[in-house]
């Protein structure tokens, strides 16, 4: 049950129990500046009381409230106050307080409006006199909304912790209580709420703050404040984004989502409600035309990544892990300003639902759990842009730029939207890549090295990137005194990335590129590749290789180290052409291995694969244009 886009309550709900103080109302104010007051005038001398220790005793009534004061007050300042110094204190602060128009608490007025409307029952249930409750509620213009006031002098019973007050209220409302919501704002209020058997709300406007509610084994949901949620997302404006949760880290994920999907978002959320934010988003992202039945993606972040599939379908999640990660230890494991997995769970339950869509996410790359979790939703927002991201029009011919000034020996000699060359000088090594996007046709791969070193296979290798890629490609690497056929590798890995950085850059601000991709477009994919490969250019670089079917230790023996391909190609040099294309564009590269593929087939597939996520990296998408990629828009 929804009450105005601010509160949700089991469908079960016929009535709302309100605490007063802190809830209804926003009588904290006056407790801050009053008290220290007081104390001044009948104790004769200054007395601070910190915001923290009001807040802690703020719900108590205020003969117990006083009582602590001037314990405290005898503690830490040595001073006894006489009973009546006491008593002269209580009486000119509940008079004070029945006297004061408390201002009420944001969204409390639309709640009890929706109440109203929808035929809820509401009841004010305070550890005050009955009498002085009813006077503050009228004083503050609400009173008329409530079908019942109950203070802690009725009958004799209890005040809170106790739940004699929460129990005698639904009573008289001739209610179970398990079909009544209390609304608390302090852990001694809620305790009073669950243990009358009411579905217990926590919300963070008075007397504890948001984290000691969460915490509270009394407490079933907890909100920062009742004003409205909001959220709404617009495609092309990736980098106007306002989020707000009671989570940063879930504010992060959400925003992962958005920026995959080239979309700017304004989200305020004031609950700990996840599957409902789920829902939300679901249902904002499933407002948009829908391009496509499915989408599926390999997303990715340093050392964590993910495989995901989207379906338009009968709402349903299926979240699994390769089978070298036990995913109840994962699930299970702290993830920054999270406890464990569990609001991330929730919060991908409730976005297959605003969907009406079906999650496959399979979990790959974890060396730390947030990169993981990173990865995830960086694959959900990438397969939801295949969906629903708007048709994008084709590149018109480009523009050039003027040559880039020389940087640690790397001159740029031509750029423009469609080509690049760069030429990178070392004492002992010249190279230089030119690369065209306008189309693919046979390349030029010239290696002038020492006689010791055997790299002919590698142009082979070259171009079978760049015929999937879709451009074209001439290397020429001149190194005669050379005698490390890695170098030639990783340098020619290292410049052919600046070349793509540099087209990057240019076509980003004149027309918008993914800026990542992958091999993995359909869930078919997913099932036919033995490897696929990821990349995703933020402006770090990174490599890492993830084995489905053997431990990391065996598939390292097997095919990374010792293997000669190609004609004599070193395995571990085609490693080391990764890390320096990584190092050149300033790119994190995942490549997930399925099978125990042979190391030449596995090369080779690996090189087409690669080609593949390039071409997605430089699809042309006007919702980037003009920013960099990387959830932080950190290339620069």
């Amino acid at each position: 049950m929804q009450l105005n886009n601010i509160l949700w309550l089991p469908d079960e709900t016929k009535a709302i129990l309100f605490d007063m103080d802190g809830v209804l109302l926003d009588s904290l104010g006056l407790d801050l500046s009053l008290c220290g007051e007081l104390l001044r005038k009948h104790l004769g001398r200054p007395v601070h009381l910190s915001k923290e220790f009001i807040r802690s005793i703020f719900a108590y009534h205020p003969p117990e409230f006083w009582r602590r004061i001037f314990a405290f007050v005898a503690t830490e300042y040595g001073i006894t106050a006489a009973d009546a110094v006491q008593g002269a204190v209580l009486a000119e602060y509940n008079q004070a307080r029945n006297e004061a128009v408390f201002p009420v608490n944001p969204g409390i007025v639309e709640i009890l409006a929706a109440c109203r409307a929808q035929g809820i029952k509401t009841a004010v249930v305070s550890n005050n006199p009955t009498e002085d409750v009813r006077k503050i509620v009228t004083q503050s213009g609400i009173a008329a909304y409530f079908d019942l006031i109950v203070g802690n002098d009725l009958h004799n019973l209890r005040p809170k912790p106790a739940p004699d007050t929460y129990i005698y209220a639904a009573n008289l409302l001739e209610l179970p209580p398990v079909q009544c919501a209390v609304i608390e704002d302090s852990l001694l209020g809620a305790e009073a709420g669950s243990k009358a058997s009411c579905f217990t709300i926590g919300v963070a406007t008075g007397g504890a703050a948001f984290s000691d509610l969460e915490q509270s084994d009394f407490i079933r949901k907890v909100y920062s404040s009742f004003l409205p949620n909001q959220i709404s997302l617009h495609f092309g404006t990736p980098t106007k984004k306002n989020l707000l949760t009671p989570n940063d880290f879930v504010s992060h994920m959400v925003e992962h989502i958005a920026w995959r999907m080239g979309c700017g978002i304004d989200l305020f959320w004031n609950s700990n409600d996840w599957p409902q934010l789920g829902l939300a988003l679901g249902r904002a992202i499933a407002g948009f035309p829908r391009q496509a039945e499915s989408g599926a993606a390999l997303g990715m972040i340093d050392d964590g990544s993910a495989e995901v599939t989207v379906t338009a379908a009968e709402p349903d999640m299926l979240i699994e892990t390769v089978e070298q990660l036990d995913p109840a230890w994962f699930f299970g494991l702290r993830c920054e300003q999270l406890a464990d997995s569990a609001p991330l769970l929730e919060l991908l339950r409730g976005l297959a639902q605003g969907l009406q869509a079906r999650l496959h996410i399979r979990i790959c790359g974890v060396e730390d759990p947030h990169h993981a979790w990173e990865g995830v939703f960086r694959s959900i927002g990438i397969a939801l842009s295949k969906m629903f991201a708007p048709e994008i029009p084709l590149l018109q011919a480009g523009t050039t730029t003027d040559k880039a000034a020389p940087a640690h020996g790397i001159v740029v000699e031509e750029l423009s939207e469609q080509t690049a060359a760069v030429v990178r000088t070392t004492a002992e090594s010249r190279v230089r890549v030119a690369v065209s996007c306008s189309g693919h046709w046979p390349g030029v791969y010239r290696f002038k090295v020492g006689p010791s070193i055997q790299v002919s296979g590698f142009g082979g290798l070259l171009e079978a990137m760049a015929l999937e890629a879709g451009f074209m490609l001439a290397v020429d690497f001149v190194a005669e005194r050379l005698s490390s056929s890695h170098v030639v590798m990783e340098d020619t890995g290292l410049v052919l990335g600046r070349a793509l950085k540099e087209l990057l850059i240019l076509r980003m601000n004149s027309c918008g590129v993914q800026g990542a991709g992958s091999s993995v477009s359909t869930a078919d994919d997913l099932a036919s590749q033995p490897v696929s490969v990821g990349v995703s250019v933020e402006g770090r670089k990174f490599v890492k290789f993830v084995s489905f079917c053997e431990p990391y230790s065996a598939f390292r023996q097997r095919f990374l180290l010792g293997q000669d391909v190609f004609g004599g190609l070193f395995s571990e040099d085609l490693d080391d052409f990764l890390d320096g294309l990584a190092g050149g564009l300033d790119c994190s590269i995942m490549i997930h291995i399925r099978e125990k593929i042979d190391p030449a087939e596995g090369w080779l597939l690996l090189f087409r694969q690669l080609g593949k996520a390039l071409q997605e990296v430089f699809q042309e998408n006007p919702c980037q244009k003009g920013i960099p990629p990387g959830v932080k828009a950190t290339l620069c």
